[in-house]
C-alpha cells in the first residue's frame, strides 16, 4: 500500500517536472518569436528623411556667347515660393567690387525639383526651353571668372566661384554639383562639382 502511494507521488512529481520544462520551453519560444517580430518591424521602418536646410546651385553653364544658365535644386522637403521668400542672384564682375546685377527669382520650386534661370539671348534651344525664368544682361552674362551668388533676403547662401578672386574657375565649362553634396555653401569648393566641356546642356533641368 505504502509502495503504491509512493509510486503515485513519484509519478506525479515526474509529470510536474516535465510540465514545467514544457512550459519553460514554450515560453522561451514565444519570447524569441516576439523579439524576431520586433526586429523585423524595426528593419522595415523607413529611414529618417535627411532634407537640406536650403536650396542651392546644382548646375552652372558658361557656354559660347550668351549660352549661360544656372540651375537651382530644392531638397528641403518643402515647396518654396522664390519671390515671396526673396531669393535672388547676383554676380561679382571679374571677381572684384560689389555684388551687382541682382535679379529676383520668380515662381515656385517644388521639393526634389529644379529651377533654371538663363540668358534670354541663348542660341542653344535646350537652354531656353528648359528655363523657368529668362533674363538679359547681368547677372546672366557671367564669364568663368565672375563669381555668382544665390541670396535670400539679401544674405548670401550659396556661391559659384571665389568671392574677391578674378581667377578663371569655370571658363567655357559646365559644372554639375555632385550628388553627395546636399547643402549650400558661401565658400566655393571646386571638388564639389563635376566638370563637363563647353555647351554641355543635356542635364539641365534635372537632378
Amino acid at each position: 500500500m505504502i509502495e503504491s502511494i509512493l509510486g503515485g507521488i513519484l509519478l506525479f512529481s515526474l509529470k510536474l517536472i516535465l510540465m514545467k520544462k514544457y512550459y519553460f520551453i514554450l515560453l522561451s519560444i514565444l519570447i524569441y518569436s516576439c523579439s524576431e517580430d520586433e526586429s523585423s518591424v524595426s528593419e522595415e521602418l523607413p529611414p529618417e528623411n535627411n532634407f537640406s536646410t536650403e536650396i542651392f546651385f546644382s548646375e552652372y553653364i558658361e557656354g559660347t556667347s550668351f549660352n549661360k544658365a544656372l540651375e537651382i535644386v530644392n531638397l528641403t522637403g518643402e515647396n518654396i515660393d522664390l519671390e515671396a521668400e526673396a531669393y535672388s542672384i547676383k554676380k561679382q564682375s571679374n571677381g572684384a567690387g560689389d555684388w551687382m546685377g541682382e535679379v529676383i527669382l520668380q515662381g515656385n520650386i517644388a521639393h526634389n525639383s529644379t529651377f533654371v534661370i538663363a540668358n534670354e539671348s541663348a542660341d542653344i534651344s535646350e537652354i531656353t526651353s528648359k528655363s523657368n525664368q529668362l533674363k538679359t544682361g547681368a547677372p546672366l552674362d557671367f564669364n568663368g571668372n565672375d563669381p555668382v551668388g544665390l541670396f535670400k533676403d539679401g544674405e548670401l547662401i550659396d556661391i559659384i566661384g571665389t568671392h574677391n578672386n578674378s581667377v578663371d574657375f569655370a571658363k567655357d565649362q559646365t559644372l554639375r554639383k555632385k550628388k553627395s553634396i546636399t547643402e549650400p555653401s558661401i565658400e566655393y569648393n571646386f571638388e564639389e562639382w563635376e566638370i563637363f566641356e563647353m555647351n554641355t546642356v543635356d542635364g539641365l533641368g534635372s537632378y
